[in-house]
């Protein structure tokens, strides 16, 4: 029976690090822009000119976009761990009603239920254009008895960033357990 507390313990641990600290550091969308086929622009300072056909990317900022990066974290119990994500509204505007969801199945489809309930839902408000929060989620993992929906499974973890303006879902992490 410890040697199942203990993997509670460390599977809970895991599942906790990893549900933030893979998310990507910024989102950020390219468009792909043909120069004209001129080889001489008058006017122009020469560190303007581009040779002809040249393609250059150019970075382009939605009005909102988010990145979020996993914090520190703490043991509050045997299941639980508390984080402290930081989410940054990386858009050119402000976003409302912004909401962070976390969602965890195992590798048969089985849903983890999460303080109770099929998902984490975790509010912060508004995030100006530019602007970062940080506030404590707690995490109570349920897998189980005797952990067996963890246990020996992979873990898909799924989290979303919402906003009145927009819903951006982080890639899927996978965590062997």
């Amino acid at each position: 029976m410890a040697g199942v507390i203990i993997c509670i313990v460390v599977i809970t641990g895991v599942v906790a690090l990893v549900i933030l600290a893979q998310a990507p550091a910024g989102s950020t969308t390219t468009r792909t822009q043909t120069v004209p086929a001129t080889t001489e622009i008058p006017a122009v300072p020469q560190a303007v000119r581009r040779p002809v056909g040249q393609i250059t990317t150019i970075p382009q900022l939605l009005p909102v976009d988010f990145s979020l990066e996993a914090g520190p974290h703490e043991n509050c119990g045997l299941t639980c761990r508390q984080l402290t994500p930081t989410i940054t509204n990386t858009g050119t505007e402000t976003a409302h009603n912004v909401c962070i969801s976390l969602v965890v199945y195992n590798s048969r489809g089985d849903l983890i239920f999460l303080n109770g309930g099929p998902s984490i839902r975790h509010c912060i408000g508004t995030l100006a254009a530019g602007e970062s929060k940080s506030e404590p989620i707690v995490i109570n993992a349920d897998c189980g008895f005797l952990a067996s929906k963890c246990l020996r499974q992979t873990l898909v973890l799924k989290t979303e960033v919402t906003s009145d303006e927009t819903t951006i879902r982080f890639p899927d992490q996978l965590i062997a357990v």
